[in-house]
């Protein structure tokens, strides 16, 4: 049984929610039923999954707790990391944790199982999902995703992982930078070894090779899981990755 973290702390201000009213993308409503429900639904769903944390809005979270008592409420600290941490320091901290942002509404209990089995025997600290283009343009061509070129072909993140907390707290300072780059792959490259710069230039850069240098750089194992549970890519982002969600879900 695993613990699961579900990041639904607040930002600024932007279109999608300004648009829709809310000052928290989690509580975006589909369908009279709010983003995060959805998620905490899966989650509560999944047998692999014991105690699940939200960190987020407190005065919405218990709202929302009034019909979902099975998940606890953390209060958000600020940045993703903060808020993380903060989730982590309630649980075990050897034990790994599932970390789920609030933003994928199409997840279920299926799809978390299904990367949970990919994740065995579970001896990384992080189990990071690897999602080609090609898979996730073929269930969801209209998403928008930032994808990277590697040896393997496009690929692209998901919005779960699977961590050990221990790691996670004793390295939170360094993991700043990395998670500030997640979204713009040419910069983070500038921070991991020359000879990595010149295999993307060549197309030879693998996932291998990033595994080896991040595991490297961070003091940590770290397990890239290729995976074609594409409903973990789709996040709500933006008006228009609204509008693809609730062609889906409608």
């Amino acid at each position: 049984m695993f613990n699961a973290v579900v990041l639904a702390g607040g930002g600024k201000p932007e279109p999608l929610t300004e648009q829709e009213g809310v000052s928290n993308k989690a509580f975006i409503k589909l369908q009279k039923k709010p983003i995060i429900a959805y998620i905490l639904d899966a989650l509560h769903d999944a047998s692999s999954i014991d105690r699940i944390m939200v960190v987020g809005p407190q005065e919405e979270l218990e709202e929302l707790n009034r019909d979902r008592s099975f998940f606890e409420i953390v209060a958000e600290q600020g940045s993703m990391l903060e808020n993380l941490a903060a989730g982590f320091e309630l649980i075990d901290p050897e034990k790994p944790c599932l970390v789920v942002t609030g933003d994928i509404p199409l997840i279920n209990a299926a799809v978390i199982e299904q990367f949970l089995e990919l994740c065995t025997p579970f001896e990384h600290d992080l189990y990071y999902p690897v999602l080609t283009r090609e898979a996730c343009l073929e269930r969801f061509p209209e998403t928008e995703r930032t994808y990277v070129r590697l040896k393997e072909g496009h690929v692209t993140g998901g919005n779960i992982g699977l961590v050990r907390p221990a790691w996670f707290l004793d390295n939170k300072a360094r993991l700043e930078m990395f998670i500030s780059y997640r979204k713009k792959p040419l910069k983070l490259l500038k921070v991991l070894p020359l000879s990595l710069g010149i295999k993307y230039l060549f197309k030879t850069l693998s996932v291998k090779d990033l595994e080896y240098q991040l595991s490297r750089l961070l003091s940590f194992q770290a397990k890239a899981v290729f995976c074609d549970c594409v409903e973990i890519a789709v996040d709500v982002d933006k008006i228009s990755d609204l509008e693809m969600v609730k062609k889906i879900i409608m």
